[in-house]
């Protein structure tokens, strides 16, 4: 990992949940691409962990952080699969609206 993203993970020191600080060892990045990293944390305390995208823009860093209970090959899975597209949605919906009650269903 370049210099980037060392000093990027320095912005998430302590767990959003008990406060405590994140070691390296528990720090994994999942993806690296152009001017951004994905990974993945997780609290050698409390077991909680998070994912962050850090990117590096002209006017700084930008990040975003999700607490999530997925394990890291988890997300790597999910992040490969086909999105959802509104397509995909109405269709869905269409199906459900011809069979019925929904909750019915699964009573």
């Amino acid at each position: 990992m370049d210099q980037k993203g060392q000093f990027s993970l320095k912005l998430v020191q302590k767990c959003p949940v008990c406060s405590n600080d994140y070691t390296t060892g528990k720090i994994q990045i999942l993806e690296e691409e152009g001017n951004s990293f994905l990974a993945y944390l997780t609290c050698s305390f409390c077991s909680s962990s998070i994912l962050i995208r850090v990117m590096s823009m002209p006017h700084g860093l930008v990040g975003n952080a999700i607490l999530t209970d997925l394990a890291a090959d988890e997300v790597m899975f999910f992040s490969e699969e086909n999105t959802v597209s509104s397509n995909d949605v109405l269709e869905i919906h269409d199906y459900f609206s011809k069979q019925g009650d929904f909750i019915e269903k699964f009573k």
